[in-house]
């Protein structure tokens, strides 16, 4: 039977655009330091991904073992991770998501609209702003919608041989972590690394 939690759709349906692992929610645990919830998800973030569409950041393995980022903790005889020689090792791309762009499921249309401003209230559209708005329509049963009213920054990872080697050398130590230390109750293949991410100032899921 299909799970129609709303998380689910939205990450089965928004996957299949090519844009990587679709977070329902992108933003980082409130309880987590404030230098790591200054830039959220990063590359070389390990962690899980959540049962209600999150992720749950376990620890980084770029920073050292006592870097205010990883603040919760490390696994045993953890030793961080060289980004490499290279002295540009992340690839950035501003504006891979134009402003006002979006990202959608297939049969999913976009139009805009103008919307009306309240004198009480100065009520404005929250994927829009100075009078206008957009408006998502589609005739399937199910859809999924990521508005970006700012656009988005794509950071990614030249190398992705080393973050491989790194993961298969100390991936036992990081479930035994996870689970004996944590208590995640991680199953085998649940810990993901971050390679990748898509970084925005704001957005809207639907």
């Amino acid at each position: 039977m299909s799970d129609h939690r709303a998380h689910v759709v939205y990450r089965r349906l928004l996957s299949r655009t090519g844009h990587g692992y679709p977070l329902w929610i992108p933003d980082p645990d409130e309880n987590l330091p404030d230098v790591y919830r200054k830039d959220g998800i990063t590359i070389g973030d390990v962690g899980l991904l959540t049962e209600d569409g999150g992720f749950d950041f376990l620890f980084n393995v770029h920073a050292s073992a006592n870097d205010p980022v990883n603040g919760g903790g490390v696994p045993l005889d953890f030793h961080p991770l060289s980004a490499s020689n290279d002295p540009h090792p992340i690839r950035k791309t501003s504006f891979i998501h134009k402003e006002q762009s979006s990202i959608t499921s297939v049969h999913v249309t976009k139009k805009s609209i103008a919307m009306e401003a309240s004198a009480d209230t100065g009520y404005r559209s929250m994927f829009g702003g100075g009078g206008f708005g957009f408006q998502f329509s589609t005739k399937k049963a199910r859809a999924a919608v990521l508005m970006l009213p700012d656009g988005a920054h794509r950071y990614v990872a030249k190398n992705r041989s080393i973050y491989e080697k790194y993961a298969s050398e100390n991936g036992i130590a990081w479930y035994q972590y996870a689970n004996g230390t944590l208590g995640r109750g991680a199953p085998n293949g649940s810990l993901y690394l971050v390679t990748g991410c898509d970084k925005c100032r704001s957005w809207g899921t639907a």
